[in-house]
């Protein structure tokens, strides 16, 4: 399991791959539409990318997902098993944690994901991507703005949705909720649009 709270990692990762294929910092920014100075941040691990930023930039690497946080990461066999006791330091609020991270070209992206409170006095990240995304409440409570709709989610229930559609999660209720999102994503190299918002 890996732990996309770990931005140090994930950016030496990224600057590894960019400089092999001989990209200026400029260049990835306009291929993944994002800006040099966020992708800076990443790289240099001052920044923890969102979902909707990791599947720009691994289509615009030509990679996948799982690729970011391991170089290592192959076609592997049919399977990936993650234990539970692997969710250990899955970091606090607004952390994304990889669940299946060792399986290389996947169709779908899965992440634990900690909201961070609405209380908390940090905004909430908002997203829209490529593909199409699913919530399920593991544990707490969440709102999820969805557009112009906003739902109250508790733990158990489910939303699917067209991953173009901006969104935004934060838990509810003084306990820090735990999400399972689950990412649909089209072929890395493809041309599925994300953007994100700090």
């Amino acid at each position: 399991m890996l732990d996309v709270a770990k931005p140090d990692r994930l950016g030496q990762n990224l600057r590894k791959l960019r400089v092999e294929r001989s990209l200026t910092l400029d260049r990835l920014a306009a291929m993944s539409e994002l800006t040099r100075g966020y992708l800076s941040l990443v790289e240099r691990g001052l920044k923890t990318p969102s979902i909707a930023a990791l599947l720009r930039v691994a289509a615009a690497l030509d990679v996948h997902v799982a690729e970011l946080f391991d170089l290592n990461a192959t076609p592997s066999p049919r399977y990936t098993l993650q234990r539970a006791a692997d969710a250990t330091g899955a970091g606090g609020a607004g952390s994304f944690v990889s669940l299946a991270p060792g399986r290389a070209r996947k169709v779908m992206e899965p992440f634990l994901f900690r909201p961070p409170m609405a209380s908390g006095g940090k905004a909430s990240p908002k997203w829209s991507h490529g593909g199409e995304e699913m919530l399920f409440v593991v544990s707490g409570t969440i709102a999820v703005k969805l557009g112009t709709q906003e739902f109250i989610m508790e733990k158990g229930d489910c939303l699917y949705f067209a991953g173009e559609e901006r969104h935004e999660l934060v838990s509810l209720g003084g306990q820090q909720a735990e999400v399972l999102v689950v990412v649909a994503v089209a072929a890395a190299g493809s041309d599925g649009a994300s953007t994100h918002s700090d």
